[in-house]
């Protein structure tokens, strides 16, 4: 069989100095704590990188490390985690 080629579409967005992205994979998102031993969820995860992106850069890595150890509390980490932030200058 021949090799299949994937399409993809790019995509272009204006941005701005000052801007943030983010890149994560699903480790943060998919740990389990909390009051009910539940997921962190990706949802939260947007939110909280929202609430945070107008902070100092050093300082979003601390607070992102601190709400997932609060999140976290005593159970384990069951993955890795990777959260990028790219400001624009």
């Amino acid at each position: 069989m021949g090799e299949q080629l994937t399409k993809f579409t790019n995509n272009e967005i204006e941005i701005r100095s000052g801007d943030m992205f983010y890149i994560f994979s699903d480790g943060y998102a998919d740990q389990f704590g909390g009051p009910n031993n539940k997921k962190f969820l990706k949802r939260h995860l947007k939110e909280l990188l929202a609430e945070i992106s107008t902070e100092p850069v050093a300082k979003q890595s601390d607070l992102l490390e601190k709400a997932f150890e609060l999140w976290k509390g005593e159970y384990e980490q069951v993955d890795d985690i990777l959260v990028i932030g790219i400001k624009c200058l």
